[in-house]
């Protein structure tokens, strides 16, 4: 009986590790009342030299996702990875280059991401006769436009819409319109031809030129409402999303998470609302020791800078929110692609699914507090480690 019973459990054991490594990403389902559907598009700014391409004739490009309320229940589910091998490449050696080598996974752990499908359904009719405010997310260095998929569907499913942009020479792939792919610089690498301010503004300009194209789009213009966008992002994706702020009056609310701060945000603050997510510097030591990364100056300017732009934010429009537990990489989907991240140091004691909570709750009450002009309801963000 002891031996049946121990071959029963030695299947289970290994039907679970199965489907944590190879079985396809199931994604939480958006908790909100609206339907999610999703388009993409292609857009050239022609007015906007690609500075950073060796071509003095290129124009900036970006491959751009939009996320939407629909009244659709059923179609095709979109799928979560654009171009997944060579996203894999760019991820493996975004990885091994941040941690200075000290941690590399193999390639086959991420192929189920190739086959893994969103909630969202694919070219669903929006929502007619309503428009919903718009909300840009820049993914950070290595990322791509889904790297935030849960987050982004969770709030379309209350009432955005969000356009997530793969931007040339940062993301880890962006595919132009003539089929040809182009990969992120190297670490350490981005400001080498132009400085870090005339690179942040040309970024944060995608931000705005994307509102300008989804608000003619001749089938998403009646859907939408720019004229108090939002604008997130994780990592370099916070930093170009509070120069954007910066820039374009249109957005009424800006959402950092893990970011240092531009300059002249951290000496002057932002003059729309503004929420920083970060975590302790205990818990960015606690993951070097784990994953590698976070050398104590970067700790050091991530945790200052946004400390500095709060003390310069007008009264009663920003807020920093420490959350103990979390690591980087909790701040995207990454920790749902890999259930056994949390116990082999790459993501934080709180847990991916504690992670995901706080993250979607802060988000939400702080751009319905924007929507409605309202001021935000306090969040829980207490530690469990049950």
């Amino acid at each position: 009986m002891r031996g049946l019973q121990w071959v029963i459990g030695a299947a289970a054991a290994t039907g679970a590790i199965a489907a944590a490594l190879f079985l396809p990403v199931r994604f939480p389902r958006p908790s909100g009342p609206l339907r999610v559907g999703t388009t993409t598009r292609q857009w050239v700014d022609q007015s906007r030299a690609e500075i950073l391409s060796a071509n003095d004739d290129a124009r900036r490009e970006l491959s751009a996702q939009v996320w939407y309320p629909t009244g659709a229940s059923v179609g095709v589910r979109s799928k979560y990875l654009p171009d997944p091998q060579v996203v894999f490449t760019a991820l493996l050696k975004a990885l091994r280059d941040v941690t200075s080598g000290r941690t590399s996974l193999p390639t086959f752990l991420f192929r189920k991401l190739a086959v893994s499908t969103t909630h969202a359904f694919v070219n669903a009719p929006p929502v007619p006769e309503t428009s919903f405010p718009v909300i840009v997310a820049v993914s950070g260095f290595g990322g791509f436009r889904t790297a935030n998929t849960i987050l982004i569907e969770e709030l379309v499913s209350r009432g955005y819409v969000v356009i997530g942009m793969d931007q040339p020479y940062i993301s880890a792939r962006t595919r132009r319109a003539d089929g040809r792919v182009v990969t992120m610089k190297r670490r350490g690498h981005l400001y080498d031809v132009h400085p870090r301010a005339q690179v942040l503004a040309h970024l944060a300009a995608d931000v705005s030129f994307a509102l300008d194209m989804v608000k003619h789009d001749p089938t998403l213009n009646r859907s939408v409402d720019v004229s108090r966008a939002g604008v997130m992002g994780v990592s370099l994706g916070g930093t170009v999303a509070a120069e954007a702020a910066s820039a374009d009056d249109r957005i009424a609310a800006c959402l950092m998470m893990d970011a240092v701060m531009p300059e002249a945000v951290a000496a002057n603050g932002l003059p729309c609302r503004a929420l920083w997510l970060t975590r302790p510097a205990d818990d960015m030591r606690r993951e070097r020791r784990h994953a590698g990364g976070w050398p104590e100056p970067v700790i050091a300017e991530t945790l200052h800078s946004m400390g500095s732009a709060l003390e310069h934010q007008r009264a009663g429009t920003g807020e920093l929110v420490s959350i103990p537990g979390m690591y980087h990489i909790d701040f995207t989907d990454a920790p749902h692609w890999f259930p056994w991240a949390r116990w082999v140091g790459l993501s934080g004691r709180i847990g991916p699914r504690r992670a995901r909570r706080i993250i979607a709750q802060h988000a939400e009450v702080f751009f319905d507090a924007a929507r409605s002009g309202t001021v935000p309801a306090s969040v829980d963000i207490s530690v469990s480690n049950h």
